[in-house]
């Protein structure tokens, strides 16, 4: 009787990863790189890469998905250009940026580990070392939230003219756009995970990650506010270095306690 109901059991898991998306590439991985050790402190580059594309594919697959999300992307900025009409300043200008790519992360973020079955994560986690996981998941969703804020500024343009771009350092833009689609990425993805672990629903995504975020968004504002007035480098390297450091308390968080989360 046992062994009829592990066979069950097994086949449950084995349809609800075929559905989910193809498991051969990343058992291949895995039986190559030995990554079955859970004493490993951090599974081999070829682990994360695999992790990495199920992620990329199995967004892909959900087209509607994507399509919601850039609609969302802009409905918000269209919504702020009926407010405003028209941005003079710089401050003002990314203020409204980052609220649009706040709510946007907030609203990718649900998903990370929601969209995914009971026997998905059982898979994952009898091959896949935990902290190889959720990096794969926070790179990825750091990446799409950047293409994300891309688009949004792409919009802002398009209604809002240059006029508040005009003194504004490309550079520093771009790096501050970076460094905080990284840090969103990574906070909110172990928040999701503390969610998704809980029981709780997506709501929780919401209500653990506003305050988390708090400090991160303050900075995030302060960098682009400067960036975009033309400030030097040197008058914005506190901010920068506010932003760095951010990243690497979210990522040693995300590396350290998500092995712990994941073992319950």
């Amino acid at each position: 009787m046992d062994g009829i109901l592990n066979g069950v059991h097994a086949y449950k898991v084995t349809r609800s990863i075929k559905i989910g998306f193809d498991p051969h590439g990343i058992q291949r991985v895995m039986r190559n790189s030995m990554c079955t050790n859970p004493s490993r402190i951090f599974g081999p580059m070829q682990t994360f890469w695999a992790l990495f594309q199920k992620e990329l594919k199995l967004e892909l697959r959900q087209k509607h998905a994507l399509a919601g999300v850039l609609l969302y992307v802009l409905a918000t900025v269209f919504v702020c250009y009926l407010g405003f009409q028209q941005i003079d300043s710089a401050k003002t200008w990314g203020a409204l940026l980052w609220v649009t790519g706040v709510f946007t992360a907030f609203n990718a973020m649900q998903k990370s580990f929601a969209t995914e079955s009971s026997g998905t994560h059982l898979y994952m986690y009898s091959l896949a070392d935990p902290r190889a996981i959720i990096l794969s998941k926070a790179a990825y969703n750091a990446l799409f939230v950047a293409v994300l804020n891309l688009i949004s500024v792409f919009f802002f343009i398009l209604f809002f003219g240059t006029k508040p771009l005009a003194d504004m350092d490309i550079a520093q833009f771009l790096l501050g756009l970076l460094l905080g689609s990284t840090g969103l990425g990574l906070a909110l993805t172990f928040v999701a995970g503390i969610a998704f672990r809980s029981g709780a629903g997506v709501g929780l995504v919401a209500i653990l990650g506003f305050p988390v975020i708090i400090p991160l968004l303050i900075t995030i504002v302060r960098h682009t506010t400067l960036s975009l007035e033309g400030a030097s480098a040197l008058a914005n390297s506190l901010n920068l270095v506010v932003l760095i450091v951010l990243n690497a308390v979210s990522f040693a968080l995300s590396y350290l306690l998500f092995p712990y989360l994941w073992r319950e």
